[in-house]
């Protein structure tokens, strides 16, 4: 709970006040690419980042992302505190063993404390998203409590999102609802990959 009303805080101040990094900026709408648009842009850089991050390819993922960097939150509100990484350090998340905080568990607020490698393991690829129940791109949904501000991150953001359905009440296995996000930008340069956010149910 308290790290759910921290970042809804935080929400609070970046709508009111705005933050100073130049990725928070004002969305511009005129800019935004409608749902088809979105779609046929980045599908195809889409299907490659998927299967990337379902063999741990940190190299082929590398090379989608972009010149500042990739942004990591381990919810769905992306904030000036999350974890941003360069090219090269995606490229080596592999073989890289520097243990970093990442963000703080919903609930608990405990600190995650792992490597690279094991943050993609259990706060992205957490599930096998290229068979996800539902594809949405530039389609924002508010589907738990935590505020979903990843179609605000950059004026000319395209969101892919990765949607598995939780499973009907009394069956099993169990599995709750989900979601993968994948940021990127679209400009005069090309696309690039410059965020991956992961949407539970939080407290």
């Amino acid at each position: 709970m308290r790290v759910t009303l921290l970042k809804l805080t935080i929400a609070l101040c970046v709508a009111l006040h705005g933050v100073g990094s130049s990725a928070f900026a004002k969305p511009e709408p005129a800019r935004r690419l409608m749902p088809d648009a979105a779609r046929d842009v980045a599908q195809r850089a889409v299907a490659d980042i998927l299967d990337a991050l379902a063999s741990s390819d940190f190299k082929r993922l590398a090379s989608h992302v972009g010149r500042e960097g990739l942004v990591l939150s381990p919810y769905v509100m992306i904030d000036a505190d999350d974890v941003q990484l360069s090219r090269t350090e995606v490229e080596r998340c592999r073989e890289d063993v520097r243990v970093r905080v990442w963000g703080y568990r919903d609930g608990s607020g405990d600190a995650i404390e792992t490597a690279c490698r094991g943050y993609f393991a259990e706060f992205v690829w957490d599930a096998d998203y290229r068979r996800a129940d539902e594809v949405l791109y530039n389609t924002p949904r508010q589907r738990g409590l935590e505020p979903n501000n990843n179609h605000e991150f950059a004026h000319d953001v395209i969101v892919a999102e990765f949607h598995i359905r939780e499973t009907p009440e009394g069956a099993k296995p169990y599995r709750p609802w989900k979601s993968l996000r994948l940021l990127f930008r679209h400009d005069d340069q090309g696309l690039s990959l410059i965020a991956i956010t992961r949407d539970v149910r939080t407290i």
